[in-house]
């Protein structure tokens, strides 16, 4: 049997079957998909209701954003969605949608997760661990079925400390398929109040139930060609389809890009000198695609790669953290709060010092004059980026080399041309110009301002850098007056309001 020879001949006249569409890897990966040279026979998309929206109407709210906007209808009428759940028995899959796949589908790409460091074991398992269980047990009923991809995380391995990370299996705490029969026998609340025990020395559930389902399909795939990819922290778009696109910002990194944009958030629980391991999206999905080809090369051997940036290219978290705000700064929204300004510290106190007097006490003020009654509340966000710094410390403390011998060599099997189109070497990133796209792009794909405000949003950015060059001053004289009220002196007055000043200053 011939092996194809490009990622042309394996996407042309397939049938694909694709979980996690509407998320953000999942829905870059389907772009390029319906964009192929040779386009596929058809693209089958699970996809569940949510909040009573119909899983046809996601797909289109999908279809409707700026990431589809080159796509061609004729591209898009090859998209069958199917309802179904990743965390449901069969995967939610009617009969007659079933049958279409088993008998028809040639590749299988499961990108779908339950991405959240503070998620309850027992649905951790039912998505990440047993949801994936039930995409490696129909990719193998398949009659036609030539790969299986399956989108891991570099963090799976978190609990490897001071060694090289490799692009390989690791054990885990326990044998996966015996934890799966093991927790079957306890309820809900056993397996809450046992958590800290069954996941060994994962910080969180997301990163144990990840290493757990890496395990179980090395032990349940059989003959299925099988390749594992691992991207670490996955940000917006480098160049494909187009610069900086991002629609949310449901992981940490994200999240404080678009915070920043909107003068909200001041810190990141970190080293200045530390390493962040930050990936464009579409490089994780020129991965993705080159590892099934390789795969279907060689169907025997389980393939792994990291999708990584810190061994080739690093980039601090003090460059990254600047970065974002000079370009925050350049590229204002409209209606900011405050001057961007952030930094990145490692004390714990500092950071909550500074959530509380600089975001959270403001926000409590905002919302009570100048934000009432809208939703979300600003107090709110900041709650939420707060406890999202506490889940996301463990990671943003620490570094983890990760081996990328693997993906650097699989490159060589694509055509010229096609290492051209699916780039996804991260030495080609200049981190400054990746990251100012970043800024962009979160500006106009998720805070969706157009271009043309620019101009006035940077009129208003330059009286806010005026406004924060002077607050410095105001406060002094404003703690001096108040201080007066309870102390003698005017000058132990104005050297406890200076004392105030300074210590915010420095924190």
């Amino acid at each position: 049997m011939r092996h194809p020879a490009s990622l042309k001949e394996l996407v042309s006249d397939s049938t694909i079957f694709l979980t996690g569409a509407t998320g953000f890897v999942g829905g870059v990966l389907l772009e390029r998909i319906l964009t192929a040279a040779s386009p596929p026979r058809r693209v089958c998309l699970l996809v569940r209701s949510r909040r009573g929206t119909d899983p046809r109407d996601r797909v289109k709210d999908i279809f409707s954003s700026q990431l589809f906007s080159d796509v061609q209808p004729s591209r898009l009428d090859l998209v069958q969605v199917m309802e179904g759940d990743v965390g449901e028995e069969g995967l939610g899959l009617s009969e007659t949608d079933r049958k279409l796949l088993v008998s028809e589908c040639t590749l299988v790409f499961h990108a779908a997760a339950f991405i959240s460091f503070a998620a309850r074991l027992d649905l951790a398992i039912r998505i990440n661990l047993e949801g994936t269980r039930q995409v490696l047990n129909l990719a193998k009923e398949m009659a036609n079925c030539k790969v299986m991809v399956y989108v891991s995380t570099a963090y799976a391995n978190c609990t490897v400390r001071h060694a090289v990370v490799e692009e390989k299996l690791y054990p885990t705490p326990c044998d996966p398929i015996k934890f799966l029969e093991m927790v079957k026998n306890l309820s809900a609340e056993e397996v809450q109040q046992k958590t800290a025990e069954l996941i060994g020395g994962h910080p969180n559930t997301y990163t144990f139930t990840k290493q757990m389902a890496e395990a179980l399909l090395a032990k349940e795939r059989g003959h299925l060609a099988l390749s594992i990819v691992r991207p670490s922290i996955v940000l917006n778009t480098w160049k494909i389809p187009k610069r900086g696109w991002v629609d949310n910002v449901n992981n940490g990194a994200c999240g404080f890009i678009a915070g920043v944009n909107k003068g909200i958030f001041r810190t990141v629980p970190s080293r200045p000198d530390g390493i962040t391991d930050v990936i464009p999206a579409d490089m994780v999905v020129s991965v993705i695609l080159a590892s099934a080809l390789q795969a279907v090369r060689d169907p025997e051997t389980l393939h792994i790669y990291h999708c990584t940036s810190g061994t080739e290219n690093p980039v601090t978290w003090g460059r990254y953290c600047n970065a974002v705000v000079k370009a925050a700064q350049d590229h204002p929204c409209k209606r900011v709060l405050w001057y961007p300004e952030a930094k990145t510290r490692l004390s714990g106190f500092r950071n909550f010092i500074v959530i509380w007097v600089f975001q959270i006490i403001p926000a409590l003020f905002v919302d009570t004059f100048l934000l009432r009654g809208l939703k979300p509340t600003l107090y709110e966000l900041q709650r939420k980026y707060a406890r999202g710094c506490k889940y996301t410390a463990y990671f943003t403390i620490r570094e983890w080399p990760f081996d990328t011998a693997k993906v650097s060599a699989l490159a060589s099997i694509l055509p010229e041309e096609e290492r051209r189109e699916y780039p996804f070497d991260p030495k080609l990133i200049n981190w400054d110009d990746y990251l100012e796209g970043c800024v962009i792009g979160m500006r106009q794909y998720f805070h969706r301002e157009p271009q043309n405000t620019t101009e006035r949003a940077r009129r208003e950015m330059h009286r806010l850098r005026i406004i924060a060059a002077v607050t410095p001053f105001l406060s002094f004289f404003l703690l001096w007056g108040i201080t007066s009220l309870f102390v003698c002196s005017s000058w132990v007055a104005a050297f406890v309001a200076g004392c105030i000043v300074l210590f915010l200053i420095w924190v």
